[in-house]
């Protein structure tokens, strides 16, 4: 018959689930090759002033910084997932520390100088 020759192909194999990674929605979306490479570029790129993505690196991979053995787990990952969640805290600890000093110390722990340049207050409209 003609029409058996037009039929769809077979769909490919599905990969092992020893092959996707957990992530903080329960799901098993990303692939452990997928995972590895975004928890990496979160975890470098948290370098360049930009904290807030280990604090998704670590939120998005919270499965393996609690927990990193067992299926869906990649020791990797959970490598990452730590270290970002550990950087994340030590970001907002000196964050807060410096905003905490500037706005309870002022010009008395900065100098009058340089509370003058810095700050948005002194500036004429």
């Amino acid at each position: 018959r003609a029409s058996d020759s037009m039929s769809a192909p077979a769909p490919a194999p599905a990969p092992p689930d020893d092959d996707f990674v957990d992530t903080c929605d329960g799901e098993r979306v990303l692939s452990r090759a997928a995972a590895r490479a975004l928890a990496d570029r979160l975890f470098y790129l948290g370098f360049l002033a930009l904290p807030w993505l280990w604090v998704l690196n670590a939120w998005t991979f919270a499965p393996h910084a609690r927990d990193a053995r067992g299926p869906g787990r990649d020791a990797r990952v959970a490598k990452r997932a730590r270290e970002s969640r550990a950087l994340a805290i030590a970001a907002f600890a000196v964050v807060a520390a410096w905003a905490a000093t500037f706005y309870f110390g002022g010009a008395r722990v900065v100098g009058t100088r340089a509370w003058e340049r810095w700050s948005a207050t002194t500036r004429p409209l």
